[in-house]
């Protein structure tokens, strides 16, 4: 039998659910998919209402917040939903016509916006502009099945008098012994009336999720990251969101805290455009560069510096690093994950762990890059609506230009760092010389006085005396004033010093570990030619070199790694015996008796594994420079729980701290040593980043004289 035939698919009531709640991951993106609906349906504003949740206020005059319901406090766990609760999503766009509603909203990836993708003009003068639609996978709307079981959709075309009104129990796709064609939807045609304005409104029910006080003011803070900065200047779209009769804009007013920052635009041709703000000083450039494969592209970069990360986190509640970093933007809408606080897309850490001290991490810089459907062909989204296709050399060269900003950025920042503290170092120098002189004037001029006292020589010397303890503490303090200027001047010249030589550093251990590598394939052929020759020798102490040095480059570049910025749970023992491990390669003939004492009981921490363990290294290698000239070396590692943190005491019975440089060792180019001065300051950075501390403690353990205290948050 030889018969040719023709088959199509059938679907099942499944796929509903796998491309509605199963793939939108949370309310606040469903929301999103439904607000980007609204956009490219032309609205100026589109308002989510929450109906039939519980009134809440909050009191943000203390450091934290705290939530009251009928003037009782209650935490913001709070369930302040029920079973009638219910959101609703209007638009003032332009609506659809039954025959739009019938065969655009009810076809399952709907090819028509990917058709249409171009300006599309709204007809009213006073708001006339482009907008390039958003949506081109046609699974937008499936964003109200991952809210609610039930949707009423009421929509009014500006082209016809028609008003749809549409009923889905999306529970009714549960049913699988049905195709998706099966599954009937209740649909009222009526004719609108003179009040009914041109929109779409969305009536959401039966809400999946129990809504808590959290969950508001989550999708209020999330929401005001998802609208572009680039669409409110120009006031082209607004999101108003409405809770208990209180209608707020949701304003991405993320990027109104630094004073510097970086301003840029590409167009198709290649004319590049930037300027840097830096309060009122703007330097502003125009070059021919390739014509971009990637589109036109526009963007802002906003250096963070303390003052403005403190500004940041008073306004927003929440810091510049768990905001993100760069986010992206198609047409004024986020395209996620880019820029989330644990997504570092353009590896902006990765360079930074490489070049500490001239480049900027992403907790330093914030910003958006601005794309469009229409200028930016080449960089579409990914299938699973997470981000672009990145396999694509256009994504590649996209995120190149990216980059060339940053480091135009950067430039700028580190060369105003270095001029303006060379500058106040010499303001600092000449003060501490005046006020030096004036203390000797003064200390003269009262001893003058004293003399001329008609009082006895006992109480004189009584004065004098007092006199002399003043003088000599404003005389001390004035040398700690000029050795700390001294160290600033000597950090500044670190810091040009190893602004050279970092990366070539890290080539170097590259090339170390790859010829490493080479050198272990040849002396395994080596010793597989001596074992034929019968020829014995042993090999162990070869290998054994080799695995050393190997394990210290990996340890390295490790350490330098894209991961470094990542925390998990760890138990501390394990790390610390770990970095014990590895550093007995480093000192075994040293000679040095190391002691452990383990008093935590396997104390769970949340941290980066590589960062706490440079911490540990830098502690190991500074006793081990103190201990040069001790005959009986010693060091003592304990740990031990102090209310919420974990401490690790590291000791050693070494040349000890003078109290003098006691307030710099934690400086960058501080050194009582040969060293760079680096280590105790990368090390109080990393536990500044892991919300710890370290510290010199002012009562060292009996018979060391230095105890390091380092501080973890207990997990």
């Amino acid at each position: 039998m030889n018969e040719n035939k023709k088959l199509t698919f059938k679907t099942n009531s499944k796929l509903e659910r796998l491309i509605g709640r199963d793939l939108i991951t949370n309310n606040t993106i469903a929301l999103f998919e439904l607000i980007k609906n609204s956009y490219d349906a032309l609205a100026s504003r589109v308002i989510i209402e929450f109906n039939g949740f519980k009134e809440y206020e909050i009191d943000s005059s203390k450091r934290t917040k705290k939530y009251y319901i009928n003037g009782l406090e209650v935490s913001k766990d709070y369930i302040i939903s029920d079973c009638n609760s219910s959101i609703s999503i209007k638009d003032n766009g332009t609506g659809m016509k039954y025959s739009e509603v019938l065969g655009y909203w009810m076809e399952i990836g709907t090819v028509h916006k990917e058709l249409i993708k171009r300006p599309q003009k709204d007809d009213d003068i006073n708001r006339m502009y482009s907008r390039a639609l958003n949506g081109e996978k046609g699974i937008g709307r499936f964003g109200a099945d991952k809210l609610g079981s039930l949707l009423e959709m009421i929509s009014i075309s500006d082209e016809s008098n028609e008003k749809t009104t549409i009923e889905v129990n999306w529970d009714d796709f549960d049913d699988h012994t049905k195709t998706i064609q099966e599954v009937e939807i209740d649909c009222v045609l009526t004719s609108k009336d003179d009040t009914d304005n041109s929109g779409l409104i969305l009536n959401i029910a039966g809400l999946r999720d129990d809504w808590s006080i959290k969950d508001i003011e989550d999708v209020k803070r999330q929401l005001k990251k998802f609208i572009s900065p680039f669409s409110q200047e120009a006031d082209k779209f607004q999101i108003l969101f409405n809770y208990a009769n209180k209608p707020e804009i949701i304003i991405n007013d993320a990027f109104e805290y630094s004073n510097i920052r970086i301003e840029s635009k590409i167009d198709k041709k290649g004319v590049f455009k930037y300027s840097i703000i830096d309060g009122d000083i703007t330097v502003s450039n125009t070059s021919q560069i390739d014509k971009p494969s990637f589109g036109e592209v526009e963007l802002n970069i906003l250096y963070m510096d303390r003052a403005a990360k403190a500004a940041f986190t008073k306004r927003t509640g929440t810091s510049s690093r768990e905001y993100g970093n760069i986010k992206l933007f198609r047409d004024n809408f986020r395209i996620l994950p880019y820029g989330e606080p644990n997504n570092d897309w353009l590896l902006i850490d990765n360079k930074h762990a490489q070049a500490v001290f001239r480049s900027l991490g992403t907790r330093d810089i914030v910003g958006y890059v601005q794309i469009s459907g229409l200028g930016n062909g080449s960089l579409r989204d990914a299938t699973n609506r997470q981000g672009l296709v990145e396999d694509v050399k256009e994504f590649a060269e996209f995120k190149d230009f990216i980059w060339g900003n940053i480091n135009i950025l950067q430039d700028y920042i580190f060369n105003k760092l270095k001029n303006e503290t060379a500058k106040q170092g010499k303001v600092i120098e000449t003060k501490v010389q005046d006020l030096s002189r004036s203390t000797e004037v003064l200390k003269n001029s009262i001893y003058s006085e004293i003399d001329n006292l008609n009082i006895s020589q006992v109480d004189k010397r009584r004065i004098h005396r007092i006199v002399d303890k003043d003088v000599k503490a404003i005389e001390g303090d004035i040398r700690v004033v000029n050795t700390a200027n001294k160290e600033l001047e000597k950090r500044m010249k670190v810091f040009e010093r190893i602004m050279g030589t970092e990366g070539i550093l890290y080539d170097i251990i590259h090339v170390i570990k790859n010829k490493i590598s080479l050198v272990e394939a040849q002396v395994f052929r080596v010793s597989s030619i001596a074992e034929e020759q019968n020829i014995n020798y042993d090999f162990d102490i070869v290998e054994k070199s080799i695995t050393g040095v190997k394990k210290l480059a990996s340890a390295a570049l490790r350490k330098a790694s894209v991961n470094t910025t990542k925390k998990t749970v760890h138990i501390l023992e394990d790390i610390v015996t770990e970095s014990i491990r590895e550093n007995e390669l480093f000192y075994s003939n040293q000679e040095i008796d190391t002691i452990v004492e383990y008093n935590d009981n396997y104390q769970r921490i949340y941290g980066n594994k590589e960062e706490l363990k440079i911490v540990i290294d830098n502690l190991f290698n500074n006793s081990k420079r103190a201990l040069e000239n001790i005959n009986n070396k010693k060091i003592l590692i304990s740990t031990e729980v102090d209310k919420n943190y974990v401490n690790i005491l590291f000791s050693d019975n070494g040349c000890g701290i003078n109290s003098e440089y006691a307030p710099f060792i934690f400086n960058v180019g501080f050194s009582k040593f040969s060293g760079s001065g680096l280590g105790l300051a990368t090390s109080y950075d990393i536990m500044d980043d892991h919300k710890g501390d370290i510290l010199v403690s002012q009562q060292p353990v009996n018979g060391f004289s230095t105890t390091f205290v380092v501080r973890i948050p207990k997990r």
